[in-house]
Formats: structure tokens, C-alpha cells, sequence
């Protein structure tokens, strides 16, 4: 089974900018497998990451909106 992203904003912002997920960690100073995990929900976004991820997608909204995780349905 493939898991989906569960930031469900940060893909939104992702894809309003044209980018990618290697476009998004490249501009994040991350590599791409690290971003894909944190992204599926499989390791920690840690605050500096995602700061870091905030700063290169710029916007302005608060980390917790942007990081809120999607509800399953």
C-alpha cells in the first residue's frame, strides 16, 4: 500500500510554487528521501526542518497550520 503525504498544506503551497518534491527539498536543504518521509508521516519533521521548509515554500502562515496533519476519513 502506498502512503500518501499527510501535510496536506505543505503540498498545497508545493504545487501553487510548480515544484516538485525534489524541487521543494533541494530549496529546503534537504534531500529528497528525508522530505518524502517526513512528508508520508514515516520520520519526525523536526523544527528546524521545518522552518527551513516554511522559509522555502514563503509563506507566512504559522507552523501549525502548515503542518497540520490530514485527518483519515
Amino acid at each position: 500500500m502506498r502512503t500518501q503525504c499527510i501535510y496536506t498544506q505543505v503540498m498545497v503551497q508545493m504545487y501553487m510554487k510548480g515544484w516538485n518534491m525534489r524541487e521543494l527539498a533541494g530549496e529546503a536543504g534537504m534531500s529528497y528521501v528525508s522530505l518524502r518521509r517526513k512528508l508520508r508521516g514515516e520520520s519526525p519533521v523536526l523544527l528546524e526542518e521545518a522552518l527551513s521548509i516554511r522559509k522555502a515554500l514563503e509563506v507566512q502562515m504559522p507552523l501549525d497550520a502548515l503542518f497540520e496533519k490530514r485527518v483519515a476519513v
